[in-house]
């Protein structure tokens, strides 16, 4: 067997194989043991996550068909105790296979915006809040553009982060673990409250209230109490305990606050931008290390320009767009005059 044929006869069976699972986890999607085999193999191999993403597609794309036996009759689908909406329809094992055929041409997608059997989507766009109450009294406030998929079971209540920011108020049931889905990182908890922001590079965790326990893919995991933090990414997983004035900057975006404690200029137009559709822009290289605190509500992104003004030599000019550009003012470069406590840069 030439190693061409090889390699076609491993990508066929890693098709049928995704669409198997594809069709036993919508045949039961309240079955936990089942979900956690189901990311082992998804886990064990690349081309597995793929496999399954495109199975997923072709799942999404015939939402209104039953899932039927070989003999044609309808199989009994347990569906979760608890769900936000009910159960999506079955598909058929026959469409299954037949739109991963389609499927197969898709290529690389983004495997984690894509929901699995089971899951309900949560969302806000760039400069939205939400709240979603949970069937289990817990609830989650979203922050800007982010987005999360929730299931709940009766063994588990589990949410995948994709991106973004949320506050977790989590109902105390000892039965049921709350899970939080990293990525790179599990978070699990009984009840309690945290925050939780996912960066490019790294996600801070911050809890407000009860205990948590996180752990990491390399097998790390640490206990992460009330009034501390912890840095997520990857070969580092460590506890600090950050002060007051450290846990009410992270959670300030709660009240529609951006706090700003000694933070560069720099670091607080990435603040603002997160809530804005057209950015603020620092144009000049002199200015992006000057130093300014305060508190501005998230949409006063023009009263801090104004503050940037007012407190330096910076000039802001916005563009047809919308953007705003900032330059140091004509004349010398502004002087940079660090917060007591922090060095100049």
């Amino acid at each position: 067997m030439s190693s061409g044929t090889k390699a076609a006869n491993e990508r066929k069976a890693i098709r049928a194989a995704a669409a198997a699972w594809v069709v036993r986890l919508d045949a039961a999607p309240g079955d936990p043991s089942l979900r956690d085999d189901a990311d082992r193999w998804i886990d064990a191999d690349p081309r597995h996550a793929v496999a399954f993403a495109e199975a997923q597609l072709a799942w999404e794309a015939a939402p209104h068909i039953r899932l039927r036996d070989e003999e044609g009759q309808d199989e009994e689908a347990t569906a979760p105790e608890e769900a936000l909406v009910p159960a999506a329809p079955m598909i058929s094992r026959r469409a299954v296979g037949l739109g991963l055929l389609a499927a197969s041409a898709v290529g690389a997608v983004g495997l984690g915006r894509l929901l699995l059997p089971g899951e309900e989507r949560r969302a806000t766009t760039r400069g939205e809040q939400s709240l979603t109450r949970l069937a289990d009294g817990s609830s989650i406030r979203l922050n800007t553009a982010t987005t999360l998929a929730i299931s709940l079971s009766r063994a588990r209540r589990k949410v995948r982060m994709i991106e973004g920011e949320a506050l977790f108020d989590v109902a105390r049931d000892p039965r049921r673990p709350f899970i939080v889905d990293l990525g790179d990182a599990e978070v699990r908890v009984i009840g309690t409250s945290f925050n939780i922001r996912k960066r490019a590079d790294r996600t801070e965790l911050t809890v407000t209230r009860g205990l948590v326990a996180v752990s990491d893919v390399e097998g790390q995991s640490i206990r992460v109490g009330a009034g501390e933090t912890t840095l997520i990414r990857p070969g580092v997983l460590a506890v600090a305990d950050p002060g007051e004035a450290l846990i009410r900057q992270r959670t300030a975006w709660q009240d529609g606050v951006i706090e700003l404690n000694d933070e560069t200029i720099e670091e607080a137009v990435a603040e603002f931008n997160r809530y804005r559709d057209q950015p603020i822009v620092v144009a000049d290289p002199r200015i992006g290390s000057l130093v300014i605190s305060g508190r501005f509500g998230i949409h006063e992104s023009r009263e801090f320009v104004e503050a940037l003004k007012s407190s330096f030599a910076i000039a802001a000019v916005t563009t047809a767009n919308g953007s705003i550009a900032l330059t140091g003012a004509e004349g010398p470069a502004p002087r940079i005059a660090p917060a007591p406590g922090r060095a100049a840069e």
